[in-house]
This record gives structure tokens, C-alpha cells and sequence, in this order.
């Protein structure tokens, strides 16, 4: 039987922008006061303030280096 790639389920699509600079956003981090999306480059100034108050945070920022 031959092997088959993994399909990995991507939620951010090119549509979702990064809320401080319009980038695409890699990364939605969800809050009870509602969702904020980050570019990976802006995610990455903020990951460990965002990680306190955000109760689900989906990262996708592997995709920015990922070879198909």
C-alpha cells in the first residue's frame, strides 16, 4: 500500500490579517473578550503576554517555512 502525506487542517486563510500591521495572520488567539490575529513576526513580540489572557490559541506559523 503506498504511503500517503498527512493532511495537516490549516483554520487561517490568506482573507485573515494580522491586527497590528495587515500582514496575513499565522496565528489567532482567542480571548473572552473576543479574537486578535497576529502576523508570525508580531506574535512572536507578544506570544508570552497573549499566552496569560487567551484561553485557545492556534498557531500557524510553520506554514511560513514549510516546502510543498
Amino acid at each position: 500500500m503506498p504511503k500517503t502525506k498527512e493532511e495537516i487542517q490549516y483554520y487561517l486563510t490568506a482573507v485573515d490579517r494580522c491586527d497590528r500591521c495587515s500582514a496575513q495572520a499565522y496565528v489567532r488567539a482567542t480571548g473572552v473578550s473576543g479574537e486578535l490575529y497576529f502576523c508570525g513576526h508580531h506574535f512572536a513580540g507578544m506570544e508570552e503576554s497573549v499566552s496569560k489572557w487567551a484561553f485557545e490559541i492556534i498557531d500557524e506559523r510553520d506554514r511560513l517555512n514549510k516546502v510543498n
